[in-house]
């Protein structure tokens, strides 16, 4: 008899990423540097990457361009995989929402804080939407 000993949950983070930017334009480069780096990441299967073997966590030669071309150095080939994770990201003006049901999120996280946004994050059970940006219950 083999005993498979593993985690599992069925609870989501349902977290929300807030970004909110020094310039409109910042978050409208952000935005479309998130897309770009999506289509480029989906290419590249970039979500099994963390699951490979150790000599395969590298960038595809096409994502070093992008990334270069882009002026990103932060990320890692770990990170890719979220921006082809299951999320949503709406943009009005100079802010950038994410809301996803996966923990890890430090790839948006460092692309806000490389274009100089401020950024807030929390999970959506604990503040839902009727609670205002600051976690403050709305009237």
């Amino acid at each position: 008899m083999k005993i498979w000993n593993g985690y599992g949950s069925e609870h989501s983070m349902n977290l929300v990423l807030i970004g909110k930017f020094k310039r409109a334009q910042d978050a409208d480069k952000v935005e479309k540097d998130i897309g770009r780096l999506r289509s480029q990441a989906s290419k590249d299967d970039s979500h099994s990457i963390p699951f490979g073997q150790p000599e395969d966590h590298r960038f595809s030669d096409e994502m070093l361009l992008l990334l270069r071309s882009l002026k990103i150095n932060t990320l890692a080939p770990s990170d890719l995989g979220q921006f082809v994770s299951d999320h949503s990201l709406q943009r009005e003006d100079d802010q950038i929402t994410v809301t996803t049901d996966e923990a890890e999120v430090s790839a948006f996280l460092k692309l806000f804080i490389e274009a100089g946004a401020k950024v807030e994050v929390f999970s959506a059970h604990d503040y839902p939407p009727e609670f205002d940006g600051a976690g403050h219950q709305e009237e």
